[in-house]
Parts: C-alpha cells; sequence; structure tokens
C-alpha cells in the first residue's frame, strides 16, 4: 500500500467508529426520554385515571359528571418547564 491509501483506509474507519458511536450514544437519549416519560403519567391514548375533585362552587365533580353527549376533552400538562 501507498501513503495515500494508508491514510485514507484510517480516515475510513475512523469515520465508520465515529458514526457507529453516535448512534450507540443517541439510542441512549431515547431509551431516556422514554423512561423519563412514563415515569411522569398516563401515556397518549390510555384510560385516564379516576380523578375527582370540588370544582369552583363546591360540588364533587368527577370524569363521569363532566362527560355530556360529545364526550370530553381532559388535557394533562405535565410541566410549564420542559
Amino acid at each position: 500500500m501507498r501513503l495515500g491509501q494508508q491514510s485514507s483506509n484510517w480516515l475510513r474507519i475512523l469515520r465508520r467508529t465515529l458514526f457507529a458511536g453516535a448512534l450507540v450514544g443517541m439510542s441512549q437519549f431515547s431509551l431516556a426520554e422514554s423512561q423519563y416519560a412514563a415515569a411522569w403519567g398516563p401515556g397518549v391514548g390510555t384510560t385516564a385515571p379516576l380523578l375527582a375533585a370540588a370544582d369552583q362552587d363546591g360540588n364533587d365533580q368527577s370524569l363521569e359528571t363532566l362527560t355530556r353527549s360529545n364526550g370530553l376533552l381532559f388535557v394533562f400538562n405535565r410541566s410549564v418547564d420542559w
């Protein structure tokens, strides 16, 4: 092999190694994010837990008492500081 071919081969190996390391590193971020999100509550599309609380007039309200013929939109806000 000539010097130019050796240098090119070394750079190709280095590039592939860095690319593989970046893929492994990014997959760890994805796993950490899913574990973090699972600890914060129900996922999208899951059945909401039974909730009940007093409204502004002191009457007890639950998901059943708030649901009407068109359904109910209930939004879980995880945090304002993402």
